[in-house]
């Protein structure tokens, strides 16, 4: 990621930003990444349609090439959405300056949801007819946001996530609301999904805001060789229209998951689930979180019921109970987690004296898009290999990252490699078993 990628979510921002006094702040947000997700849609389309060209052009003639070209399960089969003729940008981009381009929109967007309803059906709220935006503040976001080129790597980077990270920071700010708690860096989820070794099986975030720890998991087994109907998803999210943004980061991959819509402290969605891998970054410090809203012998609980200004042991323990009995587990922590608070310190005590923990990184401050907290890396397992137990691997990892901006630092490639070697006791204990 280059300075210059953020210069450019900034200028998008400030332009797209130029209609928000016309429409309400909640709703203005669906509306401008709603369209951001058609573009990127039909660009992941577009391209898959222009490899298949290429590569076919010597091979067939040009009407079996477009019949080819038009076979929805082939694109499927590639992990890329087809995307029906009048719901690609082309089309919408063409009539954006018709008095109807509302309902063209609406119509976009119903098309796709009968397409894909598993993926995509109340995902993206057909309101376009019916905001304050005229003809011409429609022509002028369509045109605006036609000049994004993704580019070749674009799942690389995960240019779709960070743009919808930078507009939902930006728009829980402008709601008054802190922002930066629905993208996790890439470099932090590819570093956990390696080090969990994740393959097949079943992998659960409850906490999975855009679901970039799923992201990463599915281009490791692209890496490997390994068939992504492999890896069953599960994932729930407290709030609605993030959980929408994970429904849409999967639909645009081709992947099915199993996202749900809930609050996980206290309506636990997948209470039966025992996940091969749990990944998550939940809120930090969460404070007032509703302990007193917790069941009577709530089973999450045996190492005790934490704090009410203090969830991160709810969560650590949410993770335990999900646990696999071989499973295991890597999450993003507040650094709060490691000392302190006198509940905290008898459970964070039991769960030490039952041998769950194997390993902590401590990563940089300022690696999240928008917050600038250091942060820890856990890892937990139920079943350590023999020549783990009793002990917790600590990497001291703070020094290692490269400044990408005054408000960011990142692990590069080789800063990955190194954490990967330095930290292969960890990735050995993730694959041996008892």
């Amino acid at each position: 990621m280059k300075e210059k990628d953020l210069t450019f979510e900034d200028k998008l921002w400030k332009a797209a930003d130029k209609l928000r006094k016309k429409v309400e702040v909640h709703e203005y947000k669906y509306i401008v990444l709603g369209l951001i997700f058609l573009r990127y849609l039909s660009f992941a389309f577009e391209e898959k349609r222009k490899e298949i060209e290429e590569r076919e052009a010597k091979q067939f003639s040009e009407s079996l090439r477009f019949s080819i070209c038009e076979d929805r399960d082939f694109y499927i089969a590639n992990g890329t959405l087809y995307v029906p003729e009048k719901a690609r940008w082309d089309y919408i981009k063409k009539n954006a300056n018709q008095p109807n381009i509302g309902e063209i929109i609406d119509q976009a967007i119903e098309i796709l949801e009968n397409e894909y309803p598993k993926q995509l059906k109340d995902v993206i709220p057909k309101i376009y007819s019916r905001v304050n935006l005229d003809s011409h503040d429609f022509a002028y976001l369509i045109n605006l946001f036609s000049q994004i080129h993704f580019g070749k790597d674009h799942h690389a980077k995960d240019i779709f996530g960070r743009i919808y990270e930078y507009f939902l920071g930006k728009f829980t700010e402008a709601e008054g609301k802190k922002g930066g708690e629905f993208y996790t860096p890439r470099s932090l989820t590819k570093l956990i999904v390696e080090i969990l070794d994740v393959k097949e099986g079943r992998i659960f975030d409850p906490a999975c805001g855009s679901g970039g720890f799923f992201i990463s998991a599915l281009e490791k087994l692209q890496r490997e060789g390994i068939e992504k109907e492999h890896l069953s998803i599960y994932g729930q999210e407290s709030k609605e229209f993030v959980w929408k943004v994970c429904k849409m980061n999967l639909a645009i991959r081709g992947v099915e998951g199993d996202i749900r819509w809930g609050d996980s402290y206290h309506d636990d969605k997948f209470f039966d689930l025992r996940a091969d891998y749990i990944v998550s970054n939940p809120p930090f410090n969460d404070s007032e979180w509703g302990r007193d809203r917790i069941k009577p012998n709530d089973p999450r609980f045996k190492y005790g019921l934490p704090p009410e200004n203090n969830a991160n042991y709810v969560w650590i323990q949410h993770y335990i109970y999900h646990l696999a009995p071989n499973g295991k587990a890597g999450f993003v922590m507040a650094n709060g987690a490691l000392s302190g608070g006198s509940i905290e310190g008898e459970i964070r005590k039991k769960i030490i004296e039952d041998d769950l923990v194997y390993g902590i990184i401590a990563t940089p401050p300022k690696m999240f898009y928008t917050v600038s907290l250091p942060a820890s890396l856990w890892f937990l397992r139920k079943s350590k290999p023999k020549y783990m137990k009793g002990k917790i691997l600590f990497i001291y990892a703070k020094k290692m990252f490269k400044a990408i901006s005054r408000r960011q630092n990142v692990f590069t490639e080789e800063h990955k490699q190194r954490s990967l070697k330095n930290s292969e006791c960890l990735k050995m204990a993730s694959q041996k078993k008892r």
